[in-house]
């Protein structure tokens, strides 16, 4: 019989080394082994989540319902609601439960803007200009200053008809929009550059993964396994 506590480990680096092939396969276009593999990821997702719910939330309410209910009650309930809104008939009684996630949703949104973006650069502005030299203060200062005003004037939107019926901004706007998009454009670089490095690296990854498996993977241990 095989020792199946020691197959887990080889099985699971196989079965990898398989899925990657397989997703590595939309090289040649869209094709079976490609979607199979998706799948197959969104059935674990699924199911992986399937399991962090009924393990975190149906057993406690079973184990000790008088003290998880008070907890978790609310939650069910607004779950148990929403689930209106797959009915054509009743959907419009999840209606409340919607609003209720979209107002939350925009209220985490604004916050993670406020506290992850908007907050750390005004930090790192003023680290900026808070260097001894006054010359890289003001250079610093003045690309800060540039960048932050012209960027906002790109996204006004004012504009008022010419005596020839064309309507465009003021002049100045328009120059100081074209500034703003210069910078916008630097900004849109660097955060492609940041993605397409993360990618790279996960691809690098795979690659290391795919030549250790070929070069490195036990076969004549795995196969003593089944012995």
């Amino acid at each position: 019989m095989p020792d199946w506590g020691n197959l887990a480990e080889p099985l699971g680096t196989i079965i990898g080394f398989v899925l990657t092939l397989m997703v590595f396969s939309y090289i040649f276009g869209d094709n079976i082994l490609f979607r199979l593999a998706t799948h197959i990821f969104i059935g674990v997702a699924a199911g992986y989540a399937a399991v962090l719910v009924i393990y975190n939330i149906i057993f406690p309410v079973l184990a000790q319902p008088g003290e998880e209910l008070v907890r978790l009650g609310p939650p069910l309930i607004l779950g148990a609601w929403l689930l209106t809104k797959t009915s054509p008939r009743l959907s419009r009684l999840g209606n409340p439960v919607l609003a209720y996630l979209v107002g939350v949703g925009a209220a985490a949104a604004i916050s993670g803007a406020l506290l992850g973006t908007i907050f750390p650069l005004v930090d790192q502005s003023t680290r900026a200009l808070s260097d001894s030299n006054i010359w890289n203060v003001i250079v610093n200062g003045s690309i800060i200053l540039v960048g932050t005003i012209t960027t906002l004037i790109y996204f006004h939107y004012g504009a008022h008809p010419t005596p020839s019926g064309v309507t465009k901004r003021e002049t100045p706007i328009e120059i100081g929009a074209w500034i703003g998009q210069f910078f916008i454009a630097i900004t849109l670089g660097a955060i492609f550059a940041g993605v397409y490095l993360a990618v790279l690296t996960v691809f690098i990854e795979r690659m290391r993964f795919v030549w250790d498996f070929l070069w490195s993977f036990d076969w004549k241990y795995f196969i003593s396994l089944f012995s």
